[in-house]
């Protein structure tokens, strides 16, 4: 029997992906200087 895997659920999956977009946002916001900006996010 296989384990169960919280990685495997689809909101995992896009928790991810926009978790990699908001560091995103953060490193351009810290290239232009925004930096109370980046730190929130």
């Amino acid at each position: 029997m296989e384990d169960f895997r919280f990685e495997q659920l689809n909101i995992w999956k896009e928790s991810i992906e926009i978790s990699d977009t908001l560091f995103d946002y953060a490193d351009k916001a810290d290239e232009k200087r925004l930096y109370k900006f980046a730190e929130q996010l």
